[in-house]
Parts: C-alpha cells; sequence; structure tokens
C-alpha cells in the first residue's frame, strides 16, 4: 500500500480532497491532505498576511509533510500545485517517491506561474475574469464563472458546494520564480495525468508542459478541471496504477 500526500491548487484547501482521500483510505492507502500557508479557514485576523505567502513557503510545508510520512510519498499536485511539488522536489528530491502532476501546471527551468498564465490565450480570460485585490494580496474567483472552468463536469449541487468552499488565493506564489535542474527535480520519478475535457488547463496546454519534464507515465481522464470531485473513483483508479509503474 502506498502513503499518498495529496496537494490543492489555487483558490482551494485541504477539503476538495475529502472525497478522493476517503475513497484512497478505503482500498488500503495512506493519504495526507496537507493545506498550504494561507489557504486555512477561519478568522482573517489569525492568518499570516497573504502577502507574506511565497511558493517557497508552500514548499516548505509540503516538504515537512513529506519527510514526516511513513514511507516515501506519492505527491500529487493539482493545476497550481504543480509548481509545489516541482519546488519541494528540487529542495529535497530524497523524500518523494514519484510526483504525479493532475492536470497540473509544470515549470520550465525557470518560470513563474502568472506569466504562463497570461502568456495563454485561454487562460488570460480566466485571469481577466479574477477579481484582484492589490491592498490585500489576493486573487479571487467571481461565483458566475467558476462552474464554467473549474467545475465544467460537476452536478449543479455539487458545484454550489464547492464554490461555497473556494476562498481567496494568495497573489505572490504566482509571483514568485520557481527553477528546476534535471540534476534535482529531474532525478525524482514523474507522471502526469491529464485531462482531456478540462478547460482551465486546455488539453493542449497540458500536452505542451508535458514536454517541459521527463515524465515516465502520462494518464488520460475523461474529465474537467477536478476530476477528484466530478470522477473520484476514476481519478484513484489511475493513482493506483501509477504506484509502481
Amino acid at each position: 500500500m502506498a502513503t499518498y500526500i495529496l496537494v490543492h491548487g489555487a483558490w482551494h484547501d485541504a477539503g476538495c480532497w475529502d472525497g478522493l482521500a476517503s475513497l484512497l483510505r478505503s482500498r488500503g492507502h495512506r493519504v495526507l491532505t496537507p493545506t498550504l500557508p494561507g489557504h486555512e479557514s477561519g478568522n482573517e485576523k489569525d492568518k499570516p498576511s497573504p502577502w507574506s505567502i511565497t511558493m517557497e513557503k508552500y514548499a516548505v510545508a509540503l516538504i515537512d509533510v513529506a519527510a514526516q510520512a511513513d514511507q516515501k510519498p506519492i505527491c500529487v499536485g493539482h493545476s497550481m500545485a504543480g509548481f509545489v511539488l516541482a519546488l519541494a522536489a528540487e529542495r529535497r528530491p530524497d523524500l518523494f517517491q514519484k510526483l504525479i502532476f493532475l492536470t497540473a501546471f509544470v515549470p520550465e527551468k525557470k518560470s513563474r506561474l502568472l506569466p504562463m498564465i497570461i502568456a495563454d490565450p485561454s487562460l488570460r480570460k480566466r485571469i481577466l475574469n479574477s477579481d484582484f485585490n492589490i491592498l490585500g494580496g489576493t486573487n479571487s474567483v467571481r461565483p458566475e464563472t467558476a462552474p464554467d472552468f473549474l467545475y465544467t463536469d460537476c452536478p449543479p449541487e455539487m458545484q454550489r458546494d464547492a464554490m461555497a468552499a473556494l476562498i481567496p488565493q494568495p497573489v505572490r506564489p504566482l509571483l514568485s520564480s520557481v527553477a528546476i535542474t534535471p540534476e534535482r527535480f529531474g532525478s525524482v520519478p514523474k507522471a502526469f495525468v491529464e485531462c482531456t475535457h478540462d478547460q482551465a488547463l486546455p488539453i493542449a496546454l497540458q500536452r505542451r508542459m508535458q514536454r517541459f519534464s521527463n515524465f515516465d507515465q502520462v494518464k488520460s481522464l475523461e474529465a474537467a478541471h477536478s476530476p477528484f470531485l466530478s470522477t473520484p473513483g476514476e481519478t484513484a483508479d489511475v493513482l493506483e496504477e501509477l504506484i509502481n509503474v
């Protein structure tokens, strides 16, 4: 049996994994679902300033969880969390059994997320349809746009619940530079799980990013951007297939 660490993407916290995590645990796996710094629920006054949150802090948080795992974990990163996996593995490649990019961003040598998003026409319109709080240091999804790109294939009730759980995303991680090397990040086994109906990270972009690194396996799901919600059984099957491959 495997130990998985599931790392959420932008605007989310660990709660988005609840269904998939429960399913994997029922199959005998150990599953850890950390909430990244700055994504915690609770009183805003008790949280760190969003301007204090960086991609480095995300990576350090993941490294801390991986270092305490009972065995080398398989780390699954969704969307923005692809950068978190990459930076954590660049810092501590010895900690990870495998990295799985679940319709996730992949850095190319030295990259920043926001410029990657702005450079892609299909993503640019999404970021322009979100709201930046410059003084507060956050970016928020407009509720009326979320079903169209985050939860495209989820039923209406699931869409409503997911939208209600969305949180403001700290901006600084989107601006943080992530540099990777073949000797460190490149040495960790990696797989990419593409989602063919994704409207947030279109399949053409996913496949282009697959060329940025040495992925050992590529698996496909007929799903949109949040397969852990819309197709948890199929997602769990793919994650299990990748344990020993």
